[in-house]
């Protein structure tokens, strides 16, 4: 059985298709590996920095209360 994205998940990957930007771009603007990077925003790893950071970039909020 497949896991579903979190809310925060689907929030980032609306804002990067909104803002016409790819994994690898905004990896190399936050200093991340894109493996990294894609794995937070695909929800198989988590960590609290890494998504502030990435929330910070986006202009979205950085917990999973927001609806999609």
């Amino acid at each position: 059985m497949e896991k579903k994205l979190s809310p925060w998940c689907k929030n980032a990957k609306i804002a990067m298709i909104k803002q016409d930007i790819t994994t690898t771009e905004m990896a190399k603007m936050l200093g991340m590996n894109r493996s990294y990077l894609s794995s937070i925003i695909n929800g198989r790893i988590y960590s609290t920095m890494a998504v502030k950071k990435i929330s910070d970039f986006l202009g979205i909020q950085d917990s999973d209360t927001t609806t999609v």
